[in-house]
């Protein structure tokens, strides 16, 4: 079964996927990449990869509107389709110029394709914008063979648009929750050590993982650390750069906190296990379409915060034990949280059996042979 996937760019949770998915019997897999990474995602991508993998040139048509903005156009994605007789192309979203060109191409030579997707309705449009939409997306869904969402809200959203719920093929964003897992039991043996390297101390540590921009809300999140921690030794660590880093900075100045908030600035991904196992906790208090990290930290055996509107929600917090879910850009909620999770630590036993259900569904083995058999069982 030869297989090819047009996505974005190289990611450190979704290749070591695809290498699973190329070890799976009888699957040729070819991942065509639209750049070879962005500006604001300063990955070094020096994982091994174990299939055909090529960055397209092509240009970011949106680059001048800053680097978050992103519509690839890649004209030789046509080229290398036709250069192999695949068997199903699995194309990551409908935002590029790339992916269009490709679901042309496989409905011009009737090639079963897949459509990925991580979004879901969490704000609605109106008017024009939403009859144009309504058009592109049930044309690009309603023709795929199938959708692979990531999780519960993707797969609500592409059943809006036309794609059949009996034969969605669900692949979370998943980092590699295995090697997540053992790697924070090794470090667990020196974290005493790495706390005090890192100034933590004794006190309860905090950690928030991510890009410095708006939608993260990491000045809302200061600010319910500051109420929530009046009368404790609280710490928190903030790992993540981008253009709001100096302004978060003289927000703690300004709240008197400074020697209890930590920047550590942007880490590699293969660095932040040791932060996973400093901490005591993790929040995410922003409005995404998924969230990687919160997996990450539960993979880890971190209890988590998370918002309403961190599309992950639904599928990764399977017990109150594990994690609260507050209500998105909500202040009180979030401070009410962390206050009690402050005054109560959970041990990383209890979030280990706790979220074990899950983390058996996001093991990458697993997943790979899950997706591998459906896409069969649909394109024959």
């Amino acid at each position: 079964m030869k297989i090819a996937v047009v996505t974005p760019i190289p990611t450190p949770y979704r290749d070591p996927f695809w290498n699973e998915l190329a070890n799976q019997p009888d699957v040729d897999l070819s991942v065509f990449y639209c750049s070879g990474g962005k500006k604001d995602r300063p990955w070094e991508v020096d994982w091994q990869l174990n299939f055909h993998a090529e960055v397209l040139p092509g240009k970011n048509l949106l680059a001048w509107r800053g680097q978050d903005a992103s519509c690839y156009w890649n004209p030789l994605i046509t080229r290398r389709l036709k250069e192999n007789k695949y068997d199903a192309l699995l194309i990551g979203g409908y935002n590029h110029l790339t992916m269009w060109a490709a679901i042309r191409f496989a409905r011009r030579n009737h090639i079963p394709y897949f459509m990925m997707c991580e979004s879901y309705d969490k704000h609605h449009n109106s008017g024009y914008k939403k009859w144009v939409k309504q058009k592109l997306v049930n044309y690009v869904v309603g023709n795929a063979r199938a959708g692979i969402p990531t999780g519960k809200l993707a797969a609500e959203y592409l059943v809006s648009y036309g794609a059949k719920k009996d034969d969605l093929i669900f692949l979370p964003n998943a980092p590699d929750v295995v090697s997540l897992a053992k790697r924070s039991s090794e470090l667990t043996a020196i974290r005493s050590q790495l706390r005090n390297e890192y100034g933590l101390g004794d006190g309860v540590a905090a950690l928030f993982v991510g890009r410095l921009i708006p939608k993260k809300r990491a000045g809302l999140l200061i600010r319910a650390f500051h109420k929530a921690t009046q009368n404790t030794d609280g710490q928190l660590v903030i790992v993540g750069g981008g253009p709001e880093e100096e302004e978060l900075k003289s927000l703690t100045r300004s709240l008197q906190i400074e020697d209890r908030v930590h920047f550590q600035g942007f880490v590699q991904p293969s660095e932040v296990s040791k932060y996973y196992a400093m901490a005591d906790l993790f929040i995410l208090p922003s409005s995404e379409t998924w969230g990687v990290v919160v997996s990450e930290a539960l993979a880890s055996s971190l209890p988590v915060i998370v918002t309403d509107q961190v599309g992950c929600h639904p599928d990764v917090i399977n017990s109150p034990s594990v994690g609260d879910v507050v209500i998105a850009n909500d202040e009180p909620s979030l401070t009410a949280a962390m206050e009690h999770r402050f005054s109560n630590p959970t041990s990383r036993e209890s979030i280990a059996d706790a979220w074990k259900p899950v983390f058996e569904t996001q093991r990458y083995d697993r997943l790979a042979a899950k997706v591998a058999a459906q896409i069969r069982n649909l394109i024959e």
